[in-house]
């Protein structure tokens, strides 16, 4: 067919189209339409009247992503791509996607069509993205200040809070131009983390009036937990002054995260010495609190802290008139717990455990929550890198003998979960490595020089290795789970039958329902499964009330939920 010809037939298309338009006008405008529901961006031309040069151009399609920016998965083969979970949004609850780093601008494209409406664009601005689902929210992360440099320079001993009642913060920090609004952000955090003195300790310091009647000392200590107050309060109100709205910190929460003694805590608002020298003045002052429930080891104890910690959060708001929305701080690999080696230090945590903290979390009472990570200029959708004295941990079971073993000996099997210590991993040579012994939760762990040695080629072994990003798609599962009840559970009524406190203790099963009417859902998991207490049940005399009714439900590695209807 000759260029001519085909010019001629596309004209021909062109004009039977327009008339069949203008047979059944209607038919096609509601075709039109449904199509225009169905592909993003598209859009009918509008032909203008009178002698005009309309010139039509293909719709742009969105630009490949930087290379450090994304990463090399086919669609839907990413660690952290929840399988087989069609896109879904929440319409009652706020959930944040602040996964700062490089190589996380497709899973953040993810996050936003499995489960989160607010995303943080890291190094992008959010007019760069038309491409996310309406109604998505932007996050801006504020840095602030370091309050230790800031009262250096301006000649105020390090911690000294009560030096600054007497100062204007608020206008201080506007005139500083800290805090300029952006209206493409709908929210703003401010990252809060500088530490204070505890009661006791400031009573210990030279500058405390120790020789000071009790009224003058009561007053000095209540002056410097204002000040400390203030380095919170000022920074949201100048933010609130320069425009933001929508304003939460990170770094103080109504109650603070422990987890030694958490079993222990007995919290009355009306006497907690915290909550009333400072935390009500902080809670005033903010839209949103974010407790951060981040967890520290590896422990089958872990869910249960998680929700221990948000209930004694929750305790607190509920005594307020104005109930603040709570989005708990969520991060998929284990914090550390403190300095020197810890092996399970960044290590992401068990897939189970984040689907059960994540679906359970919606079982409190907040408002939605955040998933926190940051990967650097690293890549967490690969492999963790293989070098001396880095610990990893198996996501593919293997079997290897160990260096040296007979060829009659019975090679050793590696399970997920499992951690090894790299010894070396010179280029050209297998990795050599041993299997850290996991005696204790709570980290007590053994490499010694007699334990077995075990090589295996670079490239075979970071094919058994979980990547840092993998428990996200544990994280969207979680968040899958609870959809289809959202209403339930945003409008109903939090029943605890067991505390989290003593489930957190005796590392019980978990059990969590939520009443609405009629209806109650309840959720449930074991974190002790990969034990020897695997297969328990949970059992709930005298149900709701109800005497003599008992409930008994199963919890296992799965999170389960169960709906029930009263007659």
């Amino acid at each position: 067919m000759s260029r001519h010809a085909a010019v001629h037939l596309i004209c021909a298309g062109l004009v039977w189209f327009g008339l069949a338009a203008s047979a059944d006008e209607a038919r096609v405008e509601a075709e039109l339409q449904a199509l225009a529901a169905k592909v993003e961006r598209f859009s009918v031309v509008p032909l203008p009247t009178g002698p005009r040069r309309v010139a039509l151009t293909p719709d742009r399609p969105p630009q490949p992503y930087p290379p450090k920016m994304t990463d090399a998965y086919p669609p839907g083969e990413a660690p952290y791509v929840a399988r087989d979970i069609k896109p879904f949004r929440f319409r009652y609850f706020n959930n944040e996607f602040s996964y700062g780093g490089w190589h996380n601008w497709a899973m953040c494209d993810y996050a936003s069509t499995h489960g989160f409406n607010i995303l943080y664009p890291y190094n992008h601005s959010p007019t760069d993205w038309t491409h996310v689902p309406a109604g998505t929210q932007w996050l801006k992360w504020g840095g602030f200040v370091n309050w230790d440099q800031w009262l250096d320079r301006h000649k105020i001993p390090p911690l000294r809070y009560d030096m600054l009642t007497s100062l204007d913060l608020v206008q201080a920090l506007v005139e500083a131009g800290i805090f300029k609004h952006d209206p493409g952000f709908q929210s703003l955090m401010i990252d809060l983390e500088h530490p204070r003195l505890s009661l006791e300790k400031l009573r210990q310091q030279p500058w405390y009036p120790h020789d000071a009647g009790e009224p003058e000392r009561r007053a000095f200590e209540q002056k410097y937990y204002d000040g400390y107050a203030m380095t919170y309060t000022a920074p949201v109100r100048a933010a609130r002054r320069e425009g933001w709205r929508n304003i939460s910190v990170y770094g103080w929460q109504p109650f603070g995260r422990t987890w030694f003694g958490l079993e222990k805590v007995e919290l009355d608002p009306a006497t907690d010495w915290a909550w009333n020298a400072f935390g009500r003045a902080i809670y005033q002052a903010v839209d949103i609190l974010n407790p951060s429930v981040y967890c520290f080891y590896w422990s089958p104890q872990n869910v249960a802290y998680t929700l221990a910690n948000i209930d004694l959060n929750m305790k607190l708001v509920r005594t307020m008139p104005d109930r603040k929305p709570v989005r708990p701080y969520y991060w998929t690999l284990l914090h550390g717990g403190g300095g020197g080696w810890r092996w399970w230090k960044s290590q992401p945590q068990r897939n189970e455990d984040v689907r059960a903290m994540i679906a359970l979390c919606f079982f409190t009472g907040c408002d939605g929550l955040v998933l926190w990570n940051w990967s650097g200029t690293g890549n967490h959708h690969r492999p963790p890198p293989l070098k001396a004295d880095a610990d990893v941990m198996v996501g593919r079971s293997f079997t290897l003998k160990p260096e040296g073993a007979g060829e009659d000996a019975a090679p050793v099997v590696f399970q997920r979960y499992d951690a090894l210590h790299i010894l070396s991993a010179d280029e050209g040579e297998p990795v050599k490595f041993q299997r850290i012994q996991k005696q204790n939760p709570r980290g007590k762990y053994g490499i010694t020089p007699d334990q077995p040695v075990y090589a295996m080629s670079r490239q075979e072994l970071a094919s058994h290795l979980r990547p840092s990003s993998e428990p996200v798609s544990a994280l969207i599962e979680g968040l899958a789970l609870v959809k289809p009840f959202e209403y339930l559970l945003r409008h109903g009524e939090v029943k605890v039958d067991v505390s989290a406190q003593e489930q957190f203790a005796q590392t019980l099963p978990l059990v969590r329902r939520v009443k609405l009417g009629r209806y109650q859902i309840l959720a449930t998991y074991d974190p002790g499964w990969a034990g020897e207490k695997a297969g328990r049940r949970i059992v709930l005399p005298d149900f709701d009330g109800h005497r003599g009714l008992t409930l008994v439900l199963p919890a296992d590695a799965h999170t389960r939920l169960f709906v029930l209807r009263e007659p």
